[in-house]
C-alpha cells in the first residue's frame, strides 16, 4: 500500500475536525519543509504535510477574507450554473464568476436571489449588480449546516440581485435537451424522476416525493453518483466486449481496451448530462481509476484501488471532504469489501453452491451497507429510515438491471427521433411504467410506522463503534484477536453513564434562528419551549431548527410552549410545534387556540420554579411580552421577550426580586430596551442576545452592550456564536457556544464576504 497516499488521505479526512487551517503565510515555509522531508523518504509524514498545505492553500485561494463586511453593490460577470429553486418570479440560482483563467485558482460560485422578469436558464452569462452577503449562517445541533454545504460546493457568498444585463446565451446541448424533455414531462406520472435520472435535475421533485424517498432510504437512487456511472460503465463494457469478441475476434487485449475506452466515454457523456456535479465528478474519477488500473495490468488489491481513487478525488477537490456524498460513497465501498472478506472467511465450499454463496453475499452486503450508512446518515442528516434495508434489497437490483438501462436507452431513442424530426417517446413510456412500481412502493413505505427514526446524536457514534466491533468479531471470530472487539463497546457504556449523570443538571439552549428568538429549557429529557422563531411562507425555523434540535437531543416530551408575544419572529412556528407536540400546554395571551394566559403566578416544573412576572394585564405589543423567571434555588434565568422601557419600568416598580444570573436581553438588544434601571435591578452575570449575524438593524446596539458591561463581560450574541447551551450545575454555569465549543471547526467560523481578485 502506498504510504504517501495513505498519509495524505488519512490526514485529509480528518480536515472535517480541524479547528483551523494553516495560515497562508506559513504555506511557503511548509512547502520547503515538505521538500526536505521528501528527500528523507519519510512517505507517511510527507503525505500528512502535503494534505495540510494543499487543503489550506485551496481554501485561501478560494476565499480571501476581509476584516469588515462589504455594504456596497458590486459588479460581476457570471454564468448561471444551476437553478436551485423557483417560486413565481423569485428564483434562487448558483452562478460562477467569469474571470481570466488563473493557474491553480479554483472556481468561485455565488448563491443569488433574484426577482427575474424573464426566463432564466443555465448557461446564460450576465453582468450583475449584486448586494453581497457572507455565507455565515445559523448553526445548531441537529440542524442543516449550510456554511459547510456552501464551502463543499465552492460557494463563497450569497447575494441579492439589484440589476442584471444579459451578455450572451451559452446554449449547450445539455440545456437544449433538458428543456425539450421538460416539455414532455406532463405526459408521464414519473417525469420528475426521469428528469433527475437523466440530467441530475431534481427541481421538479415535490416535497412530498422527497419525503417518500427519504423515508424509504432510496434518495441515493435518483441522485446521479457512483452507482449510476458504474451501471453505465459496467453494462457498456460487458456488452461491447461481448460484441467485439463475436464480430472482431482477437487473441490480444485489443477488444478489451476498445471496450474500456468506449465505456469510459459513455460514462463521461452521462456525467455531462448530469452537469458534471461534484458527486458525478467524484464518481467518474473512481470509475476511471478502477478501469485504468485494469488496462495498465498492474496488480492491485481492492483496498489499493480504493486508496488511489480517494487520493485522486481529494487532490482534485480537497473540499470534497466536507461533502456527505464523499463519506457515504467511500464508507459504502469499505463496508462492501469488509463484508466480502467476512463472507469468504465463513464459506463452506463443500456444502454451499456458488449461487447460494452469491445470494448470501448479496443479502449480507446490502444489510451491512444499509445498517452502517443508516447510522452514518443519522450523524450527517439527523435520522435514518428503518425500512431502508429491505427496500434497497428489492429496488437496487431493479434499478441496476432494468430502470437505469431502460431510461438511458429510451433517451438515446428519443435523441435519434429528434435528429429525424420525430418525437419518439415510447421508450420513456416504458421507463415511466417501470418507475411506477417504485413510486407505489415508496409511497406505501412512507405510511408505515417508524419510517423515519431520529435518535439522539450523542448515542449514534457509540452505536456505530459497537457495530464496528460486531463486524470485527465476525471477521476474526476464529482468531485470538476476536476479543479486541469488546473494546468497541466501551464508548457506548461511557455515553450511557454520562447520560445518567446529566439527569442531575438542567439546560438552557438559545437557538440560532436569525433575527428571532427560540429558547429551550431542558431537564430529565423533557423541555419547555420559549418562542419559536419566524415563519416565511413554507419555511419555518420551528421545522428547520427547533424540532431537529429536540430530536438531536433525544427530547420527545415538550410540556409547555410559551409564546412571549405575537410578532412573527417569536410566534411564527407555533402551529408547527403544536402539530408536532399536541399535548404541550400553550401559554399565549393572544391566540385563537386553546391556551393559558401569561398572568403573574408561580409554577413548579421538574423541580424548577417558574415565576410569570409580566404582563399584569394582556397587551398585544412588545411591552405585553411574557416575562418569566426560572430558578433552581441556586441559579436563575430571566426571560424577557421584546419588552421595552415602559414595561421595564413597570416591572421594576413591582419591587420583585429580579436579580438573575442569566438574562435574556429584551428586544434583541434594541436601544429602546435594556434601560439602566432594569439592568441595575437584574444585575446579570451573563447576557444572552438573540440577534442575527450582521443584521440590518444593527442589533445589539453599542450603548446597550456598554450598559451590560458594567456587570459582566459575558455577553453572547446568537448570530456570532451560533447555538448557545448553558449547563446549570450545583456550583457553576457551563457555557457552550456552537462555533467555539460544540463544533469548533474551521468551516464553522464567522466568514466575512470574500473579496474578488
Amino acid at each position: 500500500m502506498n504510504r504517501f497516499m495513505f498519509g495524505f488521505c488519512a490526514t485529509s479526512l480528518t480536515a472535517i475536525f480541524w479547528p483551523s487551517l494553516l495560515p497562508f503565510a506559513y504555506v511557503a515555509p511548509g512547502v520547503v519543509l515538505l521538500l526536505f522531508i521528501l528527500m528523507r523518504k519519510a512517505w507517511v509524514t510527507s503525505g500528512v504535510l502535503l494534505s495540510i498545505i494543499w487543503i489550506s492553500s485551496f481554501v485561501h485561494l478560494l476565499m480571501n477574507y476581509q476584516t469588515n463586511s462589504i455594504t456596497n453593490v458590486i459588479n460581476v460577470r457570471a454564468e448561471i450554473i444551476s437553478l436551485v429553486s423557483q417560486e413565481h418570479e423569485w428564483i434562487s440560482a448558483d452562478i460562477r464568476l467569469v474571470k481570466p483563467k488563473l493557474m491553480f485558482k479554483p472556481n468561485q460560485y455565488l448563491r443569488i436571489y433574484w426577482k427575474a422578469k424573464h426566463p432564466v436558464h443555465s448557461g446564460q452569462v450576465y453582468d450583475f449588480k449584486l448586494k453581497p452577503k457572507s455565507i455565515t449562517n445559523i448553526l445548531n445541533q441537529g440542524g442543516f449546516n449550510q456554511q459547510k454545504h456552501f464551502l463543499s460546493r465552492h460557494i463563497i457568498g450569497r447575494a441579492n440581485v439589484k440589476q442584471a444585463k444579459l451578455v450572451r446565451n451559452n446554449t449547450s446541448i445539455r440545456n437544449v435537451l433538458r428543456d425539450k424533455l421538460i416539455a414532455q414531462l406532463p405526459k408521464f406520472d414519473n417525469g420528475d424522476l426521469l428528469l433527475a435520472l437523466l440530467f441530475g435535475d431534481k427541481t421538479k421533485i415535490s416535497s412530498e416525493r422527497w419525503q417518500q424517498l427519504r423515508h424509504s432510504g432510496t434518495g441515493h437512487l435518483i441522485s446521479i453518483s457512483g452507482l449510476h456511472l458504474s451501471i453505465v460503465g459496467g453494462w457498456t463494457l460487458l456488452v461491447l466486449y461481448f460484441l467485439f469478441n463475436r464480430l472482431l475476434p482477437s487473441y490480444g487485449m485489443r477488444n478489451f481496451y476498445f471496450a474500456v475506452g468506449l465505456s469510459l466515454s459513455c460514462a463521461l457523456g452521462y456525467a455531462y448530462l448530469a452537469g458534471f456535479s461534484v458527486p458525478t465528478q467524484r464518481a467518474f474519477i473512481m470509475l476511471f481509476t478502477v478501469l485504468g488500473l485494469s488496462v495498465v495490468k498492474r496488480f492491485s488489491s481492492p483496498w489499493e484501488r480504493l486508496l488511489l481513487a480517494l487520493f485522486i478525488v481529494i487532490a482534485f477537490d480537497p473540499l470534497s471532504v466536507l461533502s456527505a456524498g464523499l463519506w457515504l460513497s467511500f464508507i459504502a465501498i469499505t463496508v462492501i469489501l469488509l463484508s466480502i472478506n467476512a463472507q469468504m472467511m465463513n464459506v463452506n465450499v463443500f456444502k454451499e453452491t456458488p449461487l447460494k454463496v452469491k445470494l448470501k453475499q448479496l443479502v449480507f452486503i446490502q444489510c451491512s451497507i444499509s445498517l452502517v450508512l443508516g447510522l452514518v446518515g443519522c450523524l450527517l442528516f439527523g435520522g435514518a429510515s428503518l425500512h431502508a434495508v429491505w427496500v434497497n434489497i428489492i429496488v437496487v437490483p431493479i434499478f441496476s438491471v432494468l430502470i437505469i438501462p431502460i431510461t438511458l436507452i429510451a433517451f438515446v431513442i428519443w435523441m435519434l427521433g429528434l435528429l429525424l424530426s420525430s418525437n419518439w417517446i415510447f421508450g420513456f413510456q416504458i421507463a415511466d411504467f417501470s418507475l411506477s412500481h417504485f413510486s407505489w412502493l415508496i409511497a406505501k413505505v412512507d405510511g408505515l410506522p417508524w419510517s423515519w427514526l431520529t435518535p439522539a446524536q450523542n448515542i449514534v457514534l457509540p452505536v456505530l463503534f459497537m457495530l464496528g466491533g460486531v463486524m470485527f468479531f465476525i471477521i476474526y471470530r476464529y482468531s485470538s484477536r476476536k476479543w479486541l472487539s469488546f473494546f468497541f463497546i466501551i464508548p457506548l457504556g461511557l455515553q450511557l453513564y454520562a447520560n445518567n449523570m446529566h439527569q442531575r443538571q438542567w439546560y438552557l439552549h438559545m437557538l440560532d434562528v436569525g433575527q428571532g428568538l427560540a429558547l429551550i429549557i431542558e431537564r430529565n429529557g423533557r423541555a419547555i419551549i420559549y418562542d419559536t422563531g419566524a415563519r416565511y411562507g413554507d419555511f419555518s425555523y420551528a421545522k428547520r431548527t427547533v424540532i431537529p434540535f429536540l430530536q438531536a437531543r433525544g427530547i420527545v416530551h415538550v410540556d409547555k410552549l410559551i409564546i412571549s408575544h405575537s410578532d412573527n419572529d417569536h410566534s411564527g412556528g407555533l402551529s408547527v410545534l403544536i402539530n408536532k407536540y399536541p399535548h404541550a400546554e400553550v401559554i399565549f395571551d393572544y391566540s385563537d387556540l386553546k391556551a393559558s394566559m401569561c398572568t403573574p403566578r408561580k409554577e413548579r416544573w421538574e423541580d424548577l420554579s417558574l415565576r410569570y412576572i409580566w404582563p399584569t394585564t394582556p397587551e398585544d405589543s412588545n411591552d405585553g411580552s411574557c416575562v418569566v423567571k426560572i430558578d433552581d434555588g441556586n441559579k436563575s434565568v430571566l426571560l424577557t421577550g421584546d419588552i421595552e422601557r415602559f414595561a421595564e419600568n413597570e416591572i421594576v416598580a413591582l419591587k420583585l426580586n429580579l436579580e438573575s444570573n442569566v438574562m435574556l436581553s429584551p428586544h434583541h438588544g434594541s436601544k429602546t430596551s435594556s434601560s439602566d434601571a432594569f439592568v441595575n435591578a437584574v444585575q446579570p452575570e451573563l447576557v444572552l442576545i438573540p440577534a442575527g449575524y450582521n443584521n440590518h438593524w444593527g442589533f445589539p446596539k453599542s450603548e446597550v452592550v456598554n450598559r451590560y458591561k458594567k456587570f459582566t463581560k459575558d455577553i453572547i450574541v446568537s448570530g456570532n456564536s451560533g447555538q448557545v447551551t448553558l449547563v446549570f450545575n450545583s456550583n457553576n454555569i457551563e457555557i457552550n457556544r456552537y462555533r467555539t465549543d460544540i463544533a469548533p471547526y474551521w468551516y464553522n467560523q464567522l466568514f466575512k464576504f470574500a473579496e474578488f481578485r
